[in-house]
């Protein structure tokens, strides 16, 4: 059996994007701010979003660049 066949494939592509982007929860948590709140600035276009089908996805490098510049 190959690993196509085990599903390996999807497993592997998965691994690729999962470490990449988080959901607004995770986004919101990392920020120490609400969902809400964190819509909000997407809306106003004070933070990168990245759609995936109709969800919000937020690349963990652009959420680091934000929080140094918080400081």
């Amino acid at each position: 059996m190959n690993h196509v066949e085990r599903g390996e494939s999807s497993k592997i592509f998965e691994n690729r994007i999962a470490p990449e982007y988080v959901c607004t929860k995770l986004a919101a948590e990392y920020l120490g701010i609400s969902e809400n709140a964190l819509r909000i600035l997407v809306c106003r276009g004070k933070i990168a979003a990245h759609k995936f089908g109709r969800r919000l996805r937020f690349k963990i490098s652009e959420l680091r660049q934000l929080c140094l510049r918080k400081d």
